[in-house]
């Protein structure tokens, strides 16, 4: 336990020493103390983002499979790459 709190005075003697030292060495130390926090919390917030998106979509599926089953005598209206190349085959060349 003294180990620790020796950790942690030693941390605030740096702190207080570059603090009276400037204001730039303030604020360099602001920042980098700053950083560890900024990425767990930016850490939480990507984990808790794909967890709530995981779970919305999955209850969804379901109802976006049932509505797109085709009906009889419904078409397919999606254009594929395939029909323009036999379209092209078929043209005629033009003469050079």
């Amino acid at each position: 336990m003294e180990r620790i709190s020796a950790f942690f005075i030693a941390i605030w003697d740096t702190i207080s020493t570059k603090h009276q030292e400037g204001l730039f060495n303030t604020i360099c130390l602001g920042v980098l103390l700053g950083l560890p926090l900024l990425v767990i919390v930016t850490l939480v917030f990507i984990c808790c983002h794909c967890c709530w998106s995981r779970r919305g979509k999955s209850g969804q599926q379901p109802e976006r499979n049932k509505r797109k089953k085709k009906k009889k005598g419904e078409e397919d209206l999606w254009i594929s790459a395939q029909p323009k190349l036999l379209q092209l085959e078929k043209r005629p060349s033009l003469p050079v």
